[in-house]
């Protein structure tokens, strides 16, 4: 099956495969994968699936990086402990 070649369907694929850390093939295969799920056909529907879903990359980027800060910092009780070399 030949892909589509809409200019912003490949960019918000792109964009979708840099939050995700895919290649952009990948990327892709994802939307379509999920659009067959959700019964989208048209390169309308597909684009706003996957802005949808790079959308929904973002939020869960921030979630992670506001985890993981929270793991980084020190409770109270350990925060002038000091290791021995």
């Amino acid at each position: 099956m030949a892909g589509i070649r809409d200019q912003a369907f490949m960019t918000t694929c792109g964009r979708l495969a840099t939050h995700l850390n895919l290649s952009a093939a990948t990327a892709r295969q994802r939307v379509d994968y999920q659009a067959a799920q959700e019964g989208i056909h048209d390169a309308a529907g597909k684009l706003i699936l996957a802005e949808r879903m790079l959308e929904a990359a973002k939020l869960g980027s921030v979630k992670q990086g506001k985890l993981l800060d929270a793991q980084l910092n020190a409770l109270e009780s350990e925060a002038n402990f000091m290791d021995e070399d």
